[in-house]
């Protein structure tokens, strides 16, 4: 997908660039044909000056792509704390699918940022997941750990019928496991498959949405195997 010339600028971190075009009428809440800002895109990237020179300029910090997506999700994602309270301070709303993202890359600090700004950590996805168990998935104990002590739901279940031990479990994250149990969760049989991996909802399918593009691991949205029922897209 080609970029915008404010969001290819954006990517690159090239805050000259950005200045120009704005200073000749490019709209910096433009959209491109996946939805996202240069905003989201500055955040992908991890630009903090390109950030602070789109907010400071007019961009909405709120504006989400096309499945859901914001900077602030990006932020999170990548662990940028700084990044995500001048975000949060600014104005960005903390959603359902912050959390989530950065509880699966193993971001304890911005998971903990997220708490404590409010952030839901029973909060679901489409597919049915919770950020407890996408740290179980990733073997992530210390992010279990404090989701547990602030109370995530270890009973919970996805769509597929599997909660955090269960998915902990099946990926071989013993510690986690004796964790969860100790919390209460109890594995439960079930005729469903899991999803390999399922990636928050604000992910897009389309290999060039973001620079790097290895921010999806499978390249696609939301994911299930080919026995499991189709998920729907976007937010619950």
């Amino acid at each position: 997908m080609e970029l915008p010339p404010l969001h290819q600028a954006a990517t690159e971190g090239n805050t000259a660039e950005l200045k120009r075009l704005l200073e000749n009428g490019a709209d910096i809440n433009e959209a491109a044909k996946n939805g996202s800002t240069a905003l989201i895109y500055a955040a992908q990237a991890n630009h903090m000056e390109s950030v602070t020179f789109l907010v400071e300029n007019g961009a909405d910090v709120n504006l989400t792509n096309k499945i859901g997506g914001t900077a602030l999700n990006r932020a999170a994602e990548n662990g940028n704390t700084g990044m995500m309270k001048y975000l949060l301070d600014n104005g960005a709303a903390v959603g359902p699918l912050a959390m989530i993202i950065a509880a699966r890359e193993g971001r304890l600090d911005a998971v903990r940022l997220l708490y404590e700004k409010g952030a839901d950590v029973n909060a679901r996805q489409s597919w049915g997941q919770t950020a407890l168990m996408q740290a179980a998935r990733e073997g992530h104990a210390d992010i279990v750990r404090f989701l547990i002590h602030k109370g995530a739901d270890v009973k919970v279940k996805d769509k597929n019928g599997k909660n955090a031990l269960a998915i902990a479990n099946e990926n071989d994250h013993i510690e986690v496991t004796l964790m969860l149990r100790r919390a209460g969760a109890i594995e439960e049989k079930t005729t469903k498959k899991s999803a390999p991996v399922v990636p928050a909802d604000d992910e897009d399918d389309d290999d060039d949405d973001y620079t790097p593009s290895d921010d999806i691991d499978t390249g696609t949205e939301d994911v299930a195997d080919e026995d499991a029922e189709e998920p729907d897209a976007g937010l619950d």
